[in-house]
């Protein structure tokens, strides 16, 4: 291949609008990873040790209750979203808003009252983190809502902006004057960020649908025969997402250590770096795949899966490499101690790449029907991985967890691109570069 077939080629694929469109939300990703490190960084220099376990715990415990909250409504309502407005139903579209912002209101107020009678354990900070809670199962709900509805940029960027530039900042200043950071006031500059990015989006969607024809006039509709079942599928495929995602750094912090829970917060951060490059192509995939699904357009879902499949295959072959040149210094970095984690990285970089190369594979199954196949794999790869924990850990301490945690990310991949590929005729998959005119 020539040089000049090459610049051509490389041409071609930077006007298409798919490509544009994931470079931005690649660029947005960016630069809320950025932040999110930073906050890592200076929350682990700064707390100690067993302060950064207590914050990871409780990070995680509220990640995880959090999305079992929302009661699965921010996947159904960027499904209603799409579905409805494709047909032009205002009044099911309403009927559909009315429910699922009710159920997560409940949701919310549930998960607060929970935080403040389970959570009392650290003290005054009960309250802050008991708000936190509260707004991030809001803002969870209202950035899918605005994703569909307005864009990436205004949905999930402004919520994790918002919400973790203010503790960035906090924790910064007491770094450079020599102040004392703790858990109080870290989690009440997160609960702050967090109610930025709820009035943002809440008067986002209130243009949105003063704006949209016909909707302000339309009587609501219901629809609960639908609605309820798809919601109990949704908030259950949620559900153990959000496990997979948050619950072994609760598991290791009650088998070992809160210490040794913030190491391993730390290193699952890095290496999910696959996984936070993999989930800025789906928040572009799910505001698309939807909307070009319910109009059948499949010469157009086909060229948009091909972007994305090329896209996540360059960042895992980036990442993999980032991180076994720099990733013992990147751990260092945030603790002298955590270099000894390098080989856990490793191993863990492994299953997030695998997890990555499915691309959107879970959530075109939700998306498109198919709940009850994700609900059953995801089930399992939690019970893959809870199961490595209690086999591996009391032998081979982080490290067996690190392994089973590897395991079932790569046997979970694999099963989420199969379905995608069997069910929903879609191959989302970065294999499907293999074969690009086929969906």
């Amino acid at each position: 291949m020539t040089l000049t077939l090459l610049a051509d080629r490389a041409a071609d694929w930077a006007r298409r609008p798919a490509i544009r469109g994931i470079v931005g939300v690649v660029l947005l990703k960016a630069g809320i990873i950025a932040f999110n490190f930073a906050l890592i960084f200076l929350a682990a220099r700064l707390l100690g040790a067993h302060d950064f376990g207590t914050y990871s715990l409780l990070f995680s415990a509220a990640g995880l209750c959090c999305v079992a909250a929302t009661f699965g409504q921010q996947m159904l309502v960027m499904r209603s979203w799409s579905e409805y407005g494709a047909t032009r139903d205002a009044g099911l579209l309403k009927g559909a808003l009315f429910f699922s912002t009710a159920v997560c209101g409940m949701g919310a107020l549930l998960v607060g009252l929970g935080f403040v009678a389970v959570v009392g354990d650290v003290g005054s900070a009960v309250w802050p983190v008991a708000a936190y809670a509260v707004l991030l199962t809001l803002v969870l709900y209202t950035s899918h809502l605005v994703r569909s509805a307005v864009g990436v940029g205004r949905g999930d960027g402004y919520a994790n902006i918002a919400a973790s530039l203010p503790p960035v900042a906090f924790l910064a200043f007491c770094w450079w004057s020599g102040g004392r950071a703790d858990l109080l006031w870290t989690f009440t500059f997160f609960a702050a960020g967090l109610a930025i990015a709820l009035v943002v989006h809440m008067a986002s969607m209130q243009r949105v649908l003063s704006a949209r024809p016909g909707f302000g006039s339309a009587a609501p509709q219901l629809d609960l025969r639908s609605w309820a079942p798809r919601s109990w599928k949704l908030w259950l495929s949620s559900m153990l997402e959000a496990a997979n995602q948050y619950l072994d750094v609760l598991l290791i912090g009650w088998l070992l250590s809160p210490s040794v829970a913030g190491a391993y917060f730390v290193t699952t951060r890095l290496a999910n770096a696959f996984a936070t490059a993999s989930d800025a192509l789906n928040m572009f995939s799910t505001r698309h795949i939807p909307d070009l699904h319910f109009r059948k357009d499949r010469a157009a879902l086909a060229s948009l899966l091909n972007s994305v499949a090329a896209m996540t295959a360059l960042m895992i072959a980036v990442g993999l490499l980032g991180l076994v040149v720099g990733g013992r210094w990147l751990l260092a970095a945030f603790n002298p101690d955590y270099a000894d984690y390098y080989q856990a990285l490793i191993v863990l970089s492994v299953g997030t790449a695998a997890a990555a190369a499915a691309g959107p594979s879970a959530s075109v199954l939700m998306l498109t029907g198919h709940e009850g196949r994700y609900l059953a794999i995801m089930a399992l790869s939690i019970a893959l991985r809870a199961a490595g924990f209690l086999a591996l850990i009391p032998s081979f301490g982080l490290m067996g967890a690190v392994f089973a945690t590897a395991l079932s990310f790569t046997i979970t991949a694999w099963l989420l691109a199969q379905s995608s590929r069997t069910l929903a005729c879609m191959d989302c998959s970065v294999t499907r570069l293999a074969h690009p005119r086929t969906l």
